[in-house]
């Protein structure tokens, strides 16, 4: 990604297709509903949409089509084909329940998608089966994931982040090496949502955790990732040998990332809900590239407190969305992390701990 301009481009799109879900997750940031809202955008729609995409952006962003659960719209593979023929690398992330099975997986190798997201929390099915609160999940999940890997298609597995699931992180690990990963995402949970309830991990955790996967990396040869965690990448460089600073900022809300919900608002992240505008009344290209929020999200100079001074803010800046769901600020710094700056911040800037 060398010279790669955020502001222009970003490098993930993620698109919530619908809110209805077979599950009833206990971190669901998107508050998931049994049935399909009238309001989504329709096929043509996205198709309007998918053309500004291919038109406007440079380098076309990785298209991953999420939900809720995408698999409830009976016109997914018609939005899949949209979105391979122009020319992204498409990934689906649906949830693992009864509709998903190896041969929808094979109309998606078929259509021409690249990777599937699948999400598994915890490396026993009483972690994973009690956080997503539908027994047998766990088990259909490791099926699903081996009919991936077999299908010759890329296979993440996104893991979340919490105090419930924090134990578990190593053994997580080796599940994720020993079904054969192309990616492993760990989304340190945002409290908003259902997420807000949860039990959260103090910035040491994250610390600990951070930790942990900076050297986990070096022992694989598939991507590592830590979502809303943008942090990540100083600790790699404070603790792996020869570490390289990075020559971009991290992806992160608004900057090289951007969503859009099933109605058609555009945010920064789905774990911030902040819109920008609406693809419904202007191009997503236009928002993206000049709406304020997302500037002023991409500005450095912004941040206050920590974040404000930091050393890395350039490579990191926090996570705008946990800053956002804890204080109320969207510059505010990252109240997950526990970097003291070799500055000090503004005095009116207090620090504020997740607890």
């Amino acid at each position: 990604m060398t010279g790669f301009d955020l502001a222009k481009a970003p490098h993930v799109l993620t698109w919530e297709l619908t809110r209805a879900c077979g599950l009833k997750c206990r971190h669901c940031r998107a508050n998931a509903i049994p049935k399909r809202n009238p309001r989504e955008l329709t096929l043509e729609e996205i198709r309007g949409v998918l053309t500004d995409i291919r038109t406007n952006f440079a380098v076309p962003p990785l298209m991953v089509f999420t939900g809720g659960d995408p698999v409830e719209r009976d016109d997914l593979d018609a939005i899949l084909r949209a979105s391979v023929a122009a020319g992204l690398h498409t990934a689906v992330s649906p949830s693992v329940t009864p509709l998903l099975t190896r041969p929808v997986l094979e109309k998606w190798a078929e259509i021409g998608v690249k990777t599937v997201s699948l999400s598994i929390d915890g490396a026993t099915p009483e972690v994973h089966d009690g956080f997503r609160r539908m027994p047998g999940t766990f088990g259909a999940s490791i099926q699903r994931a081996h009919d991936v890997k077999a299908l010759g298609l890329g296979l993440q597995i996104n893991t979340s982040l919490c105090g419930d699931t924090f134990p578990g992180l190593a053994r997580m690990g080796e599940l994720v090496k020993e079904l054969g990963a192309t990616s492993w995402e760990v989304f340190f949970v945002v409290p908003t949502g259902r997420g807000a309830v949860l039990p959260k991990i103090t910035p040491g955790e994250t610390e600990e955790a951070l930790r942990f996967l900076a050297a986990y990396a070096q022992g694989v040869k598939f991507r590592v990732t830590a979502i809303a965690a943008p942090q990540y990448r100083r600790v790699t460089l404070e603790t792996v040998p020869g570490a390289k600073r990075p020559s971009i900022p991290a992806i992160r809300e608004a900057q090289g990332f951007v969503f859009i919900d099933h109605v058609g608002e555009v945010f920064p992240s789905g774990y911030l809900p902040v819109s920008a505008g609406n693809v419904r009344e202007q191009p997503l290209s236009r928002i993206y590239q000049d709406s304020e929020l997302f500037r002023s999200l991409r500005d450095p100079a912004r941040l206050k407190g920590r974040c404000g001074v930091c050393e890395y803010k350039s490579i990191c800046g926090g996570s705008r969305a946990r800053a956002f769901a804890v204080t109320g600020d969207l510059q505010a710094e990252d109240p997950a992390c526990p970097h003291v700056p070799e500055a000090e911040p503004d005095p009116s800037s207090p620090l504020k701990v997740v607890a």
